[in-house]
This record gives C-alpha cells, structure tokens and sequence, in this order.
C-alpha cells in the first residue's frame, strides 16, 4: 500500500507491547498506543513486589523509556468504546482517535462473584496501584493476619510471598490449589506453603465479607488484610462497542486473531483454545498472541493471506511459593520443576523477557 497506514493499539500490556514490536517493522505505518498509564507493568513480577523491601518502581517500565526513538506515539487516556463501522477509538475525555488497523489488547480486570461486601472489603491485585494498595495496608501494623482468597496462580505466590513477615492464611473454595498444574505439582505447592506458615483453608466457598471477618460455608475467619484473587473478566467498557462479543462479554475472536477484517485481538481478551480446551490467560500467552497478531496484521497490510491459525506452544508454567522454592513445569510435554530450580527458572524467565523487550524497541540495555 502506498499510502501511510495507521495502527491503533488499545493496552500497553504483555500482548501490545509485543504486537508493537512486530509491527515497527511494517513500512509505511503509524502506530499510536492507547493506554491510561505511563508505564508498562510486570504484572507476573507484582507478586514479588509485595515483599517488604522490593520497589514497586522496579516491577515497571516507564512508556516513555521504552518508546523513546521509536516513532510510537502514547496517549494516555483510558478508552470507553470503540465503533467498528466508522474505525473509531473513543476516549475519556471525548478525544476520537481514527484508525486504519486497530489491535484491542486491554487486558482484564478483577472479577467479583455477587458475595455481599467482598468488593467493598478486599484488595485484588492486578496492577502496579492495587499492590501500592496493598503494601500500603500491610505497613498499617505488624503482626497482622492476611487473607488471600483464591488457590490459583495469583493466589498461591501472594500468600508465598508475605509467608515470612505475616500471619497468612489461603482459602480455597475447590478441594485442591492450583487446577492449572496437576495434582502431584499442586500437593507439592500446598505442603511447601504450610511449611512455610501459610494455613490453607480449601473446600468451603466465600458468602459473605464483613470489615474484618469473611464467612465462608462452615466456618467464618478474622482478617486485618483481604486480599482478591478469585478470577479476572473482560473490561466492561467492551458491552459499550459494537464489537461482536459472546455471553462472557469476551470479543469473538478467530483462530487467526481476527474480530473483523481490519480489527485484531490480543491477551486476555482472547479466549484461545486448542481443541475444545481454553488455553489458561498468562502473560507468557498474552506476548505470544502479540508476536502472532503482528505478523498477522502485516500480512492483511500487504494484502497477503494470514498465517496458519494460532496453535500456542507454551515454553512452561512456573509459580513462586517463597523467596527459595516453586514449582511448576518447563518444556514442551510438561516436565515437571519443583524446589530451588523452579524458583531460579522463574526469576530467569523475568529476566528473559526484559531483555526481549529492550532488543525489541532497539534499547542498548535490560530493563
């Protein structure tokens, strides 16, 4: 095509940053990133950022470090609909940004079942301001009692993490942690948390929060700190478009990453299966949709057919259960990790992707 395209990205996350990498690339187009913040959060990092002396600042990269130079323009406003017909992105402050291609790549955001008081009572951590919140709660006073709600990823590393410093206590409504690993894994995970401090509590579901207590189906439990990590969802401002969206609230996405002809998805908000299984959203899949989607949209650019359907290979699934040990697995075909060496696999696969995203956008340097 002769004449400049432009590309809008919506969400500077794991997915947009890494579509942005790909697309830089492409001749002939501007690409403008919509994202509310000025910086790009490490989101898998934020649990470890809870410890009582690891900056939140170095679990983030700054847009303006990372675009410098690159000819990437960042608006920083939040989007509140988008109108596919007429190829428009629609902003807080009433700014219409029009676009040619457009990536959607916002993310997600906590998801609150209907349990009376538990949005008003508890603290989710899904961003680099929710674990201010929270480190900002814990400082309040020592000795206290946190409860984490939620035996998933999240979950299970926050409680790791704080095990040291705090009375903790891990409640699960399932019978067993982490339903993304396999029972042996999550046995391990649960008996290395409770030698670490951490009381787990699984098999009784939330009913009810209180300023300081939850009740739970049998039994009810004093807390200082709540902590919510039971879930995320698509971000509601997405009922307020005109995209095709299922009953979730999620984009109907194809398996090559389209919405339409010229709107692409990316992260969370595209639910990706391999056969009738749902692929578990994590950053790791959320870079690789991204890498995918870009060469994807330089090819509808150029007017060429799209690669093959999107067939994601994991590389692995590693979670921190305290500053020494994880557990987890590597490697296609799933070979299981556990203890100091999933913990050192975790810390470099931190580092692996900082210097992915410094090489990247032509940065001399890891973030």
């Amino acid at each position: 095509m002769a004449d400049r395209q432009r590309i809008v990205v919506v969400g500077g996350g794991y997915a947009g940053l890494a579509f942005i990498g790909q697309a830089r690339r492409i001749p002939n187009v501007d690409i403008t990133l919509i994202d509310p913040g000025d910086s790009h959060e490490l989101i898998p990092e934020l649990p470890e950022a809870l410890r009582k002396h690891d900056p939140i600042e170095e679990h983030v990269v700054k847009y303006q470090d990372l675009l410098q130079g690159t000819g990437v323009k960042h608006i920083r406003d939040r989007v509140i609909s988008i109108k596919m017909t007429q190829q428009q992105v629609i902003l807080s402050q009433g700014q219409v940004e029009h676009y040619d291609w457009l990536l959607l790549s916002p993310g997600s955001v906590t998801a609150y079942p209907p349990i009376p008081g538990l949005e008003e009572h508890a603290l989710p951590l899904r961003n680099a301001h929710d674990a201010h919140r929270i480190k900002e709660r814990i400082r309040e006073q020592e000795g206290q009692r946190i409860v984490v709600v939620g035996g998933g990823l999240t979950g299970v590393e926050v409680a790791g993490i704080l095990a040291p410093d705090h009375d903790i206590w891990l409640v699960e409504g399932a019978k067993r942690l982490l339903p993304a690993l396999g029972k042996g894994l999550a046995h391990y995970a649960r008996v290395r948390l409770q030698r670490a401090g951490v009381k787990v509590m699984m098999g009784q579901k939330l009913t009810r929060v209180e300023a300081g207590t939850i009740q739970l189906e049998r039994d009810a439990l004093h807390y200082h700190v709540l902590i919510w990590a039971g879930g995320i969802q698509a971000p509601k401002w997405l009922r307020d478009t005109d995209l095709p969206l299922d009953h979730n609230g999620y984009p109907k996405v194809s398996p090559e990453g389209q919405i339409s002809d010229r709107v692409f998805a990316a992260g969370d908000v595209w639910r990706v299966y391999v056969g009738d299984d749902e692929v578990p959203q994590t950053a790791q899949l959320a870079a690789m949709a991204g890498d995918y989607v870009g060469d994807a949209m330089a090819r509808a650019i150029r007017g060429e057919p799209l690669p093959p359907p999107f067939r994601p290979r994991l590389r692995g699934m590693l979670i921190s259960l305290d500053t020494g040990a994880g557990v987890g697995w590597v490697i296609r075909g799933g070979i299981p990790v556990r203890g100091t060496s999933a913990r050192t696999l975790k810390s470099l696969s931190f580092q692996q992707y900082r210097l992915k995203l410094s090489r990247a956008f032509g940065r001399g340097w890891p973030f």
